[in-house]
Formats: C-alpha cells, sequence, structure tokens
C-alpha cells in the first residue's frame, strides 16, 4: 500500500507540474501570454476571505442553504454568509489535521482527518459527535446520499457509514493501477437513489447508496499505450448529470457522454482532462489538460468551438455563470468566455492564485477557493 500510494504521490507531482522537464524543472510548454481583449462583461469580486491553508488535499467550497462551508488543513471549519462573507460559524479541532472538503446536514459536518479517520462534529456546539477510523486518509470531501455518508478513502475503497452514529452500513474495493492520478473530486449523488464515482482506469459506475451494490459500471477511456505512464487513463473530476445525461471525462482518455438509467453510451470524443466539466441547456464544457477550453453539443457532441488563447496557463475546470464560461488560471485571473462562439470577453484579476477545485456554479455567482487559503465570491458586473 505505502509503494502505491506513493506512486500516486509521484505521479501527481508531474501531473499538476503540466509538463515539467524532469531534470531541469522548467515548463516544456511556456504558458500562453495574455493579450488585451475587448470587455463585453464586467466581473465583479463581490467579496474574499482568507481561510487558511487548502493547498494540500481536496479542500472544496461546499454551498448550503444561503451558507458556505468550508475546512482547512490546521483543522478549522467555518461557516460563512454567502452574500457578505462573513463568518457566521467557527468550530476549531484543535490538534486535528484535516485532508479535505466537509459535508454537511441539518445537525452535522462531516470531515475527512490526516489520522485516517472520520468526524462528524456538532453543528450547535463543534464537539466530536463520533470518530470512525478509515482504511486510509479521505483526500475527498464525504458525501451525503439520502441517509447514508459515503466516504472515499486514498486506496480506492468506497465506503458508507449511517451519520447518525457512524456506524459503517458498507464496504467496496477496487484494484488500483500502479499508477494513478490522485483523486480528490469524483464522487457525485444523483438524489437519494445513486451515486456516481469516477474511477482508476477510465471507468465510471453508478452505485446504490443504501448497499454499494453496483447499478452499471462503464467505461469513459480505455487504457493505451506501452507504458504505464502511456496507461494512466483515470476519472478524477466530478461528472455531471442534468436531464437525465450523465458526462465524464478522463485523463489520458475521453469526454464521454451516458444515459443516466441505463449508463448507454450516447457519445464519445477523444480529449485528455483531469479539471472537470460544466453543462448548461444545450451544451457541454470541458478544459482540457493543456489549457485549452472545448464546448460539444450535448446531443451529438459535435465539437462548437475551442479556445486556445490559455494553454499552459494552469486552467481550472469551467463553471456556467449566465451567458458565460468562467475559468480561472493559475495567476489569480479569471476569464469570462462567450458560451456561443468561445470568445474571450471579459477578464478579472481576482487574487486567488491557482484554485484548488473547480469554480462553484451558484447560478448568477460563483465561488471561487485558491491554493494560497483566499476564498472569494464573484458576479457578472
Amino acid at each position: 500500500m505505502r509503494m502505491k500510494l506513493l506512486a500516486t504521490a509521484v505521479f501527481s507531482s508531474f501531473l499538476l507540474a503540466g509538463c515539467a522537464s524532469w531534470f531541469g524543472g522548467e515548463p516544456i510548454n511556456q504558458p500562453t501570454p495574455l493579450h488585451a481583449i475587448k470587455s463585453e462583461q464586467k466581473l465583479a469580486v463581490k467579496w474574499s476571505e482568507d481561510i487558511g491553508d487548502t493547498s494540500h488535499g481536496g479542500f472544496t467550497p461546499l454551498y448550503r442553504n444561503g451558507n458556505v462551508i468550508v475546512a482547512n488543513a490546521e483543522g478549522t471549519i467555518r461557516v460563512l454568509d454567502s452574500t457578505t462573507g462573513r463568518t457566521t460559524s467557527r468550530w476549531d479541532l484543535k490538534k486535528t489535521e484535516l485532508t479535505g472538503g466537509v459535508a454537511v446536514d441539518d445537525g452535522s459536518v462531516y470531515v475527512g482527518a490526516e489520522d485516517g479517520s472520520l468526524l462528524s462534529i456538532d453543528r450547535s456546539n463543534g464537539k466530536v459527535r463520533w470518530r470512525q477510523s478509515l482504511t486510509s486518509i479521505a483526500l475527498e470531501a464525504p458525501v451525503l446520499v439520502g441517509q447514508v455518508l459515503v466516504v472515499r478513502t486514498n486506496d480506492g475503497r468506497l465506503t458508507g457509514f449511517d451519520p447518525q452514529d457512524g456506524k459503517q452500513l458498507w464496504s467496496v474495493s477496487r484494484t488500483l493501477p500502479q499508477l494513478i492520478v490522485r483523486n480528490t473530486a469524483s464522487l457525485l449523488a444523483v438524489g437519494n437513489d445513486a451515486l456516481l464515482s469516477g474511477q482508476a482506469g477510465g471507468h465510471l459506475q453508478a452505485l446504490r447508496p443504501t448497499s454499494g451494490d453496483v447499478l452499471w459500471d462503464v467505461a469513459v477511456a480505455n487504457p493505451r499505450g506501452a507504458t504505464e505512464l502511456e496507461r494512466v487513463t483515470d476519472v478524477v473530476s466530478r461528472p455531471v448529470f442534468d436531464h437525465g445525461q450523465i458526462c465524464a471525462a478522463a485523463y489520458q482518455g475521453r469526454v464521454a457522454c451516458f444515459d443516466a438509467r441505463s449508463g448507454n453510451l450516447m457519445w464519445a470524443r477523444d480529449l485528455s482532462s483531469s479539471q472537470g466539466l460544466a453543462v448548461d441547456g444545450s451544451r457541454l464544457y470541458a478544459t482540457a489538460d493543456d489549457g485549452s477550453v472545448w464546448a460539444f453539443d450535448r446531443a451529438t457532441g459535435r465539437n462548437l468551438w475551442k479556445l486556445d488563447d490559455l494553454k499552459y496557463r494552469n486552467v481550472s475546470g469551467p463553471a456556467v455563470l449566465g451567458n458565460t464560461v468562467l475559468v480561472v488560471d493559475g495567476e489569480g485571473y479569471a476569464h469570462l468566455i462567450n458560451s456561443e462562439d468561445g470568445r474571450l470577453v471579459g477578464r478579472q484579476k481576482v487574487g486567488t492564485d491557482a484554485l484548488t477545485a473547480q469554480p462553484v456554479s451558484l447560478g448568477d455567482t460563483a465561488l471561487l477557493q485558491g491554493s494560497s487559503g483566499r476564498l472569494a465570491l464573484v458576479s457578472l458586473g
């Protein structure tokens, strides 16, 4: 297990380096310089807050009922008012380092810790309600699906718990390849009926949350190549679900869409992506691992446009914001792209540096969380 986790860490470092040289440490592909654009749409930073160290693990902000709930590596969990950014609740877990984002219900906050445990925190007083040992650390935020709390650990195991008392309900494991991309955000609850899980080896599974049984298992992409490195094909970004259609992307693989009920393939297109997807009524948006941004027709998979102006700039996954597509580059510039034709129509320095996760779209606003610990809410101006 130690060797497998080491391989994961080494490969993750290589991936995040963005095609860095093995010897000199300099990027093979220099970031594309930003050129002046005609600003047709302004982007405003509504508020910005320092939430602490989120540079490691799978820290993502969670929106719920007008609040934003965040955690940091030092063991602090905060609830912020989404309108003002003001902290309304704060809990400091003494001597407990955390590894990722949170799940919440009306009474508790659930989060993974560095010591390989899962915690339930009482929202009324910040005390630990229960603590459950895991088989490895959890880099991804837990997910509540109906009355089951599901956690993915770094050894590839999915485990379901009763959120009331922490009792284990089921556990399923899958053999991992020798080299994998670190997975910090590929679980998605589909109502109370199913859990989508991106897998190493290019697969996407739909599971029954009450038992962990697999409803269907589909290949987003199949490993190709002569070496272990070339054959790494993992689904490590969150799939999307909308109107009976599920879409997912695989590193060194494809973007593919499936019928949600049957798992039957609707269409697939070659594209390496570990940054996430976004959809609107008719289009699917994807950020490729080289920083290019793509739009596809959701019904047919036809490529509608491709933007190369941000290549090699460590570009985040996309988020739909009004009639635009929002992405953030590694220098903290937020870019607005016309969703119809792929033109850059706005740019704003937002001060978040590289994002730890895909922007979280809230309709007419979006949450941006940077690796420096800066959390910002932006809106169209």
